[in-house]
């Protein structure tokens, strides 16, 4: 399985006379990133400072200002760094024509799925942060990305049940609910059942999560013939 390299280069506006990033400067901003994500998984953004983070990235605190503004910049950058691409991919699946290119979701799990297993702090950052709790994280989730996802994923299932690749009788927004769940529940639930059922989560158990999803989902939603 090919990982999805989801790195985002946005960041507050530079002041006038700020250089470019170089390729060293980049790998500060990265470390920053991955320990500031590392330590919110762990202990939740509120409790993490900014000097717990740069001390984890071996950086000076100063360094969060220059790159990120503030701890609430370094939470976009989390995030950007964890989610744009996929919403991007996403939107670009949504616009793509179901009947030449396959099933969406045939696309769309496989997607979503690398996108928050190629780290080991995701899972539990969204868990966290995001599913747990009224943070700062889950406002910004929210707003810039699961209101991207809902407003085109829905259509693309409408589009189908009407087309008759899946079942009539499905709502098309309880249809992604039940798709998002079925993805993240196995990634939450780790912690738990993992040494239960005997998995962890790795690109593997992505692979084999994915296939498993995609299969079962589609049995479930394929238009059934009618009897009499």
């Amino acid at each position: 399985m090919i990982n999805l390299v989801f790195v985002s280069e946005t960041i507050r506006p530079r002041s006038p006379g700020r250089p470019q990033l170089d390729p060293a400067q980049t790998s500060v901003r990265e470390r920053l990133i991955q320990a500031a994500a590392k330590l919110v998984a762990e202990r939740g953004y509120n409790a993490t400072s900014i000097r717990e983070i740069a001390a984890n990235a071996d950086v000076t605190p100063a360094m969060v200002a220059y790159y990120f503004g503030d701890k609430r910049g370094l939470l976009e950058a989390i995030l950007d760094h964890a989610f744009e691409r996929l919403v991007e991919g996403v939107q670009q699946l949504a616009a793509e024509d179901d009947a030449t290119d396959g099933p969406f979701v045939t696309r769309f799990v496989p997607l979503y799925l690398r996108a928050v297993t190629r780290e080991p702090w995701i899972p539990q950052f969204l868990l966290r942060e995001v599913f747990s709790a009224d943070t700062p994280v889950r406002e910004q989730f929210v707003e810039r990305f699961a209101r991207r996802v809902a407003a085109v994923v829905p259509a693309v299932f409408a589009r189908e049940i009407e087309a008759g690749r899946m079942r009539r009788n499905l709502d098309p927004q309880l249809t992604l609910l039940s798709l998002i769940g079925m993805c993240v529940f196995p990634l939450i639930a780790e912690p738990v059942l993992g040494p239960v059922l005997g998995f962890q989560v790795d690109a593997a158990f992505a692979e084999r999560l994915t296939d498993h999803t995609v299969e079962l989902f589609l049995e479930g939603a394929a238009p059934r013939e009618e009897t009499t």
